[in-house]
């Protein structure tokens, strides 16, 4: 009972936002295709039969590690616009969830039903952290899978109309690991801003109006405090500046730190990921999931 009634939440709160998470990635999944094939129409034969001719060059097929980490860095390029606008989409859900059901009181309709305060937040916390991104990375997964085939179907012609072989890349390709690896980023990725979605939805709960400022305004306002102290008592450095620096930048040198500390490229993703995952960070988004938990139970009106 409790599955079907997580379930049924989660496809309340997808519905309300159907059109944005069909139109969105829609349109992104044409333009990506469109995209590439538009520029590959406009070359000329000779400039298509260098492009393959260097692709097939025999040092490079033998390169196996290498043509690992370019085609999982191709996989995760296709996905990166998917993920940056599923992050805005989902930054905006966390922003409004709890504050849309306050303001046209269909809180009240919901609190009818058998189903606790709890729940509703884990269920809004599940759709917003792992649901929304997942129907991002879906279409560009699907994305992905279309360039595959175009792939098969461009190797067949090059091997045929030029005699270019390039069959032996789709044997070092590894796409399905890697887009398992990526897929299962997921997870990690959803720890690394458990702490910012979980404050996110506390201004939707605590604001009255204008939930995207409550959620801006305190961090800046701590933020100028800070500087301000900091300045005046000439101290060398800017605790809460550099700790939100440090948690919530991917730095140039996070990428090539773990392609040494991994023995294979497809763990690249997870194992930065993973190392911007803190205890601080996770404690203090469960801070804010209570807190969020307790105005939902004693202060659910606007």
């Amino acid at each position: 009972m409790k599955v079907m009634q997580i379930f049924m939440g989660v496809r309340k709160e997808l519905w309300e936002f159907k059109k944005t998470l069909f139109w969105m990635p829609l349109l992104i999944g044409i333009f990506m295709i469109a995209a590439p094939l538009l520029k590959l129409l406009l070359l000329e034969g000779a400039q298509i039969r260098v492009v393959f001719e260097g692709v097939s060059n025999a040092d490079n097929l033998n390169n196996v590690q290498g043509l690992t980490r370019l085609f999982l860095a191709t996989i995760m390029g296709m996905f990166a616009p998917f993920i940056l606008v599923g992050l805005v989409i989902q930054l905006y859900y966390f922003t409004t969830c709890l504050f849309d059901e306050r303001r046209d009181q269909s809180i009240y309709f919901w609190r009818s039903l058998p189903v606790s305060d709890g729940q509703n937040i884990m269920v809004k916390l599940l759709t917003g952290a792992l649901v929304v991104p997942a129907i991002f990375m879906l279409a560009a997964t699907l994305v992905v899978f279309i360039f595959v085939l175009l792939g098969l179907l461009g190797c067949y012609i090059l091997d045929v109309g030029y005699d270019i072989s390039l069959w032996e890349l789709w044997g070092n390709a590894n796409i399905f690991s890697n887009m398992t690896s990526v897929w299962t980023s997921l997870l990690f990725y959803a720890l690394w801003m458990f702490p910012l979605f979980s404050w996110l939805m506390l201004a939707s709960m605590f604001a009255n109006k204008a939930p995207f400022l409550w959620a801006v305004l305190p961090v800046a306002l701590l933020l100028v405090i800070e500087s301000y102290i900091t300045n005046y008592l000439k101290l060398d450095s800017h605790f809460l500046r550099e700790a939100l620096l440090e948690y919530f930048a991917l730095a140039k040198e996070l990428i090539p730190n773990s392609i040494q500390q991994v023995g294979t490229p497809k763990f690249i993703l997870i194992s930065a990921l993973w190392n911007k995952i803190s205890l601080i960070g996770t404690a203090l988004g469960i801070g804010f999931i209570y807190l969020t938990y307790w105005l939902r139970v004693n202060r659910s009106h606007l």
